[in-house]
């Protein structure tokens, strides 16, 4: 058996204009005497619903749900990111990629430029080096650069104490053939004079030509000085060569390349390592703030989502108010007809809720919702008998065969007027359980009661419930064809009918509950045990009174369950 729970998605427009409605038309009980007389018109009360109420709040519904999906976007319905974990490590890593690729690029761009602007200064470096050399030679005076003389000697003196950066040195080679005449560690390693770096490629920016073939080449032209790239044991150096003409030969000034590369890295590495440290910096604060703010936000959020909560909440248990009020009022009114059932309905849902509540121990199916829902449904369980003409419904006497079959019609009049209910009120598992209860609560668990003659769990459980409530109210109630039966003769005849009239689990939880019902009898019907104790005392002063009061009760019971 499905839960008949009332959410605010369910909450439909029931009967809030009721009494406007009632109040301006002409319907009376006596014009409903045709089950679709008393459908339509049931339907005619019940349909017309809570407009007031729930306009409102379905309009501002609509308001906040537009509003959140205009804000939102569809984007978060592809993506929903629903740990903060993961979201605050995603948006770091984000960053992190980000500024890391950012550092990356820029050093990679400022290492490529730094070292461009730092070989052009060691290009220009060399070409002033090496004009100053050729200055202070010049300024000697030397005739021959030949090794073993006295100028061979000075020029070998000023090789050897000249300062070049970055590794460098440098040198004199002749001319012509380009053979080494004077280098700084000529004193270590005299072999050097066999070497002719002169035949060199000198690598320029168009072409790769012999040192001496570059040099004659442009000297010709009337210049001096020439600059580019020389492989020297496997070590690229930056050159700069400067004709001597008056000694036929070269001076050259070298730099290493590596050196010069070193110098860069060295330069260019704080720079990187600052830039990691800075993003490591503002990757890690970025952290620090998004956790902050999304701890700021989910604390909002919760605050937001548990006032909405408490709104709806309040609005449903308002709506869930109201539809009860109307569905009582309802049912009262359709009880107003009978002037002598007093608090019935009142005491049906008290013994329906007991029952239940009972039942529940052993039986899943049944929770708190469902017993909320049952004892406001129970209310509706006679609704159908607006539908029976008052010369039967008031008969103070018993009923023949004929106006006995009238009287049971109310089932089918009841349940179709909630049937006709329910259609325009669409999938509704509230009225379902009221119309389960409406056309079934008559049935017998033997299947001899009516009006399909059904039989054993085939019969809905809620009706099974509601049965025996109406029996036990009709019996211990007075009623214009009838007195008041004593709690204890009804208990023994209920218990009578255990697997034959009422479902056996019900009549266990009746008899484990009957003090429950008993108090709930005495505080609607103060007087009624003291009649009965009146009888009782009448029947022990007349011995032959008590087979006259058995058949009392059973007639009493007959008329009762009608």
């Amino acid at each position: 058996m499905p839960h008949f729970r009332i959410t605010p998605g369910k909450v439909k427009t029931f009967v809030a204009e009721i009494v406007v409605r009632a109040e301006s038309t002409c319907i009376t009980p006596h014009c409903l005497t045709e089950p679709a007389a008393v459908a339509a018109s049931a339907s005619y009360f019940c349909t017309v619903s809570l407009r007031s109420c729930t306009s409102t709040s379905a309009s501002k519904a609509g308001w906040v749900g537009s509003e959140l999906l205009d804000s939102v976007g569809p984007r978060y319905f592809r993506m929903q990111i629903k740990s903060r974990f993961f979201l605050v490590a995603l948006l770091v890593a984000s960053q992190a990629a980000c500024l890391g690729f950012g550092v990356v690029w820029a050093t990679g761009w400022l290492w490529n430029t730094f070292e461009v602007v730092v070989h052009e200064h060691v290009s220009a470096k060399g070409q002033a080096l090496a004009q100053e050399l050729a200055l202070d030679v010049s300024k000697l005076q030397l005739e021959s650069a030949d090794p073993g003389t006295a100028d061979w000697r000075q020029l070998q003196n000023l090789c050897e104490v000249a300062a070049v950066p970055h590794n460098g040195f440098a040198c004199i080679m002749r001319a012509d053939n380009g053979a080494m005449l004077c280098h700084p560690n000529l004193n270590e390693d005299p072999g050097l004079l066999r070497l002719f770096p002169g035949r060199c490629l000198l690598k320029t920016d168009t072409d790769a030509v012999p040192i001496i073939t570059l040099m004659d080449e442009t000297n010709k032209a009337g210049a001096r000085v020439i600059t580019g790239k020389v492989e020297l044991d496997g070590d690229l150096h930056d050159f700069t060569g400067y004709r001597l003409p008056d000694l036929n030969a070269v001076l050259a000034v070298y730099q290493s390349d590596t050196a010069i590369g070193q110098f860069v890295a060295s330069a260019i590495r704080p720079v990187m390592q600052v830039g990691y440290a800075l993003t490591a910096f503002i990757v890690g604060a970025t952290g620090i703030i998004t956790v902050f703010l999304t701890n700021r936000y989910e604390a909002n959020l919760v605050e937001a989502n548990s006032q909405l909560e408490k709104k709806v909440e309040q609005r449903t248990r308002s709506l869930l108010r109201t539809r009860n009020a109307v569905i009582f009022g309802l049912a009262k009114l359709a009880e107003s007809r009978d002037r002598d059932t007093g608090d019935h309905l009142e005491r049906i849902r008290s013994y329906v809720t007991i029952l239940a509540s009972e039942l529940a121990k052993n039986n899943p199916e049944i929770d708190h919702h469902y017993v909320s829902d049952l004892a406001i449904a129970s209310s509706l369980h006679d609704i159908g008998k607006v539908g029976i003409p008052d010369a039967v419904l008031l008969k103070p006497g018993p009923l023949t065969r004929t106006e006995r079959q009238a009287m049971q019609l109310h089932t089918v009049l009841g349940s179709e007027c909630l049937a006709a209910i329910q259609k325009q009120l669409e999938e509704d598992d509230f009225l379902a359980l009221a119309q389960e209860i409406a056309v079934s609560h008559h049935e017998w668990w033997d299947g001899t009661g009516y009006p399909s003659g059904i039989e054993g769990k085939k019969i809905p459980l809620a009706a099974r419930i509601v049965a025996l409530a109406d029996v036990y109210d009709a019996l211990t109630t007075a009623r214009p064809y009838k007195g008041p039966v004593s709690h204890a003769d009804t208990r023994e005849w209920i218990s009578s009918r255990y697997a034959t009239h009422f479902d056996p689990a019900v009549v266990e939880a009746f008899i484990a509950r009957e003090e429950d019902f008993l108090r709930v009898n005495q505080n609607y019907n103060p007087q009624s045990d003291d009649l009965c104790e009146a009888v009782q005392e009448l029947v022990e002063a007349e011995p032959d009174a008590k087979e006259l009061q058995a058949q009392d009760i059973d007639t009493k019971i007959i008329e009762a369950i009608r």
